[in-house]
């Protein structure tokens, strides 16, 4: 899969994730109402929920949502969830696609129990081996990037993982339906593990697979939270990895594709003569050229075809400037160089520099990192010329900012649900009222918003709380989360 298709996938993950809340029988996000009846913008997640008060469970941790390390055996996950690709005839694929989509919509008391159960019992041995492979201790991909091309690297794999969250679910699903908590939280830790296991491929398309696996399995442990008798899950949800979705490991693999792709870039402190300059540049060139057949973001400017000679090239007056400007050069020995040397360094200097920008940025907290990378990433790129460098950092470049909002809609949606979580504690042990306040809950530490690293906007009208999250600068309807919880007599 090349990286337009790669991307391709990671944009319709986005959206779609944005279209999880309506799986699982929840309802699309509401429009909320300005005083002069106007409507106002969607919110991403609008939610009201019904939960009863419970105490935690003793021992605290008889349930969990992710496997301990003691129980998880020597192997590779990889090879156990792989094999269901060729295990099964197109038909069957096709059934497994369709099927737990389709109930999955439905609410819990419309899913036709008899026909689920009959289908997950056809896909048993799946299931079963899904349970396994959670349980292994690694999941290496096993990638060959030495072989160099990772834009051009397939990734067939990442569309069938995607197959398996929603068979998972359903078994979750059906397991609610009939009560049998236990094994929808068992199966529910299941889902968790494969989906950070998923994530362990060091591409950030790997990430946001798991990522949108990891949101179903949230949503359905909210359908849980509410059933009447359903078991306080706030320390398993405490077991759970946080981030469960590490894109650190992506980070750093992405930032070497520059070098990965064009070989060249890598060597260019090496002295050459006028026609060794001209010759790396017209490889390099090609090389996007290619590229370009699949990726519109690769497109050359005029007068920057691998054809084109070097000192024709329009780019001229702004690499000399880059060059002593931006990359401390004198003008002098600027002036000495080949104009085919001149353009390859101001590519790579560019290149590097947003590149730096970017990723320094993925460094810090959430909140921080947002910052950073408007001020600093987004304006050095807004800001200069079209060139041939800006061109190649737009194309090879990944969109980090939406990789990071799409981490933090599943961290805020693990640390609400444990929020909720404690909320029925502490009605529980106070003769099922709300606190007034969340600092006024003892029982549990109420976790704080990924997205604000505060605590979350929070406000009580008789039995029913509002826990609000929403990141400053970006729209309700792309981050805003909101639930109203009320509280059973």
């Amino acid at each position: 899969m090349n990286r337009l298709r790669r991307w391709s996938v990671l944009a319709v993950l986005i959206l779609t994730s944005g279209l999880l809340a309506t799986l699982c029988g929840q309802a699309p996000p509401a429009k909320e109402k300005k005083d002069d009846n106007k409507p106002a913008e969607k919110w991403l997640l609008d939610r009201s929920l019904a939960v009863t008060p419970a105490a935690a469970p003793v021992p605290a941790l008889k349930y969990r949502l992710y496997p301990s390390n003691m129980v998880r055996k020597e192997g590779n996950a990889v090879p156990i969830y792989s094999r269901f690709a060729h295990e099964r005839s197109e038909a069957r694929t096709k059934q497994l696609q369709d099927e737990p989509m389709k109930w999955n919509k439905l609410p819990l008391e419309k899913i036709p129990l008899d026909e689920a159960k009959k289908f997950l019992d056809g896909h048993k041995y799946n299931l079963r081996q899904l349970d396994l492979g959670a349980r292994r201790k690694t999941a290496d991909w096993n990638y060959t990037l030495d072989a160099g091309d990772p834009i051009g690297l397939l990734m067939p794999e990442m569309h069938d993982m995607r197959r398996h969250a929603p068979l998972l679910v359903l078994k979750a699903r059906v397991e609610i339906a009939e009560r049998r908590y236990d094994d929808a939280l068992r199966t529910l830790e299941t889902g968790f593990s494969f989906s950070q296991q998923v994530s362990e491929a060091p591409f950030l398309i790997s990430d946001l697979v798991g990522i949108a696996c990891a949101t179903m399995f949230a949503d359905c442990l909210l359908e849980l939270i509410e059933r009447t008798d359903a078991p306080n899950i706030y320390w398993a949800l405490a077991v759970i990895p946080r981030p469960l979705i590490d894109l650190r490991k992506s980070y750093e693999h992405e930032q070497k594709l520059l070098e990965q792709q064009l070989p060249d870039m890598a060597d260019l402190d090496r002295p050459r003569s006028t026609e060794e300059w001209d010759a790396t540049l017209a490889r390099v060139r090609r090389e996007l050229e290619r590229i370009a057949k699949f990726d519109p973001d690769f497109k050359p400017r005029p007068g920057t075809a691998s054809s084109d000679p070097a000192s024709k090239s329009p780019d001229l007056p702004a690499a000399r400037k880059y060059l002593t400007e931006g990359a401390g050069m004198t003008a002098a020995n600027v002036e000495a160089m080949p104009p085919a040397q001149i353009l390859l360094l101001y590519m790579s200097h560019f290149c590097h520099a947003v590149r730096d920008d970017i990723f320094k940025a993925c460094y810090l907290p959430f909140p921080q990192s947002l910052t950073v990378l408007n001020r600093e990433a987004v304006e050095r790129v807004r800001s200069s010329p079209d060139t041939e460098a800006r061109r190649l950092a737009k194309g090879l470049l990944p969109a980090v900012q939406k990789v990071q909002l799409a981490q933090v809609r599943i961290e805020r949606k693990l640390a609400a649900l444990g929020a909720i979580e404690a909320l029925r504690m502490h009605a529980a042990a106070h003769g099922s009222r709300l606190p007034d306040k969340l600092d006024e809950v003892t029982v549990a530490p109420v976790p704080n918003d990924p997205g604000t690293g505060r605590p979350f906007e929070y406000q009580r009208d008789g039995q029913t709380a509002t826990l609000i999250s929403r990141i400053p600068g970006e729209s309700l309807a792309l981050t805003g989360l909101r639930y109203r919880v009320t509280i059973r007599k």
